[in-house]
């Protein structure tokens, strides 16, 4: 028994030395509006471009995607045409990038985009929390994923994308309360990051407080990172950090300044929301930095 302690023990130990190299991670939330469906706005290859410069823009090496259409299957993998474009337009820049679309929920999918030169997905499933996932509800995804050059570092990123609409506050409101007693009742890797499209309104702040008593926090950020009626009016999109990992975004906020930690990448847009709305998304990339 002290043997098995002591093992234990190592390979905890073990992984949490080996995110302490000193160097910075860029991770991201994307709803991606439709992405492959009739209602997107990636309607031909000459559009892709928009993407890839997106991605390459924010630095970030994996990717939470939300809203994303598959258009066929491989082997039993949901493939999607459009991100095929621009994974092969991320390759023209040198860039190595692949990714994985839930099996799980009927539409508007959730998946990951990642550099796969940086990352390795271990392991990707759909959870089911309780009932108010049920039906056609989005279902989270939870990815596990191992830096390249560290493999013993995992990092667990719980990609959620909940019910829209003002009229559907009280579903969220009990999406957040079964999310964190799944959270309670399972383990994950000492570093776990959710984030994705809440829906959550400004002026709604209970629906996530059942995260915080699960030991998650909420990295704040006072940037709109949604269009509503065409204007940069919402802020949908956020991360929650469990303790771990919300130290190394501390750590990452005193090298860079902690108002750069999060940040909504809105520079391509111009200031046109519209025509943003329009060709890319409804949604601006948002980017969080974490020092290992």
């Amino acid at each position: 028994m002290k043997c098995r302690l002591v093992l234990i023990w190592l390979c905890l130990f073990t992984s949490l030395s080996l995110w302490a190299d000193g160097r910075l991670y860029t991770i991201a939330t994307w709803n991606m509006k439709w992405l492959g469906g009739s209602v997107g706005p990636l309607d031909d290859s000459k559009n892709a471009y928009r993407y890839v410069n997106e991605i390459l823009n924010s630095k970030a090496t994996i990717f939470a995607i939300q809203e994303v259409t598959p258009s066929h299957s491989e082997n039993d993998v949901a493939k999607c045409h459009y991100l095929d474009l621009i994974v092969a337009g991320l390759k023209k820049h040198r860039q190595h990038w692949t990714y994985y679309v839930d099996l799980k929920n009927e539409s508007q999918r959730l998946g990951f985009l990642y550099d796969s030169s940086k990352w390795t997905l271990t392991e990707a499933r759909s959870i089911a929390p309780g009932n108010a996932f049920g039906g056609r509800m989005r279902k989270p995804l939870l990815g596990s994923f191992q830096a390249v050059d560290n493999p013993g570092a995992v990092l667990n990123i719980l990609n959620i994308h909940l019910k829209a609409f003002p009229d559907a506050a009280e579903i969220r409101i009990k999406q957040f309360m079964q999310l964190a007693e799944w959270l309670k009742k399972n383990h994950t890797a000492p570093y776990t990051i959710i984030c994705g499209d809440t829906n959550l309104y400004k002026d709604e702040t209970a629906p996530a407080l059942p995260l915080s008593e699960a030991g998650f926090t909420e990295a704040k950020n006072d940037e709109n990172t949604a269009i509503h009626e065409n204007a940069l009016s919402q802020r949908f999109d956020r991360f929650y950090l469990s303790p771990s990992i919300l130290e190394k975004v501390k750590a990452a906020g005193k090298e860079i300044g902690e108002a750069n930690v999060i940040d909504s990448k809105q520079e391509s847009a111009h200031g046109n929301y519209k025509e943003y709305a329009t060709k890319v998304s409804d949604h601006f990339p948002v980017t969080l930095v974490f020092k290992p």
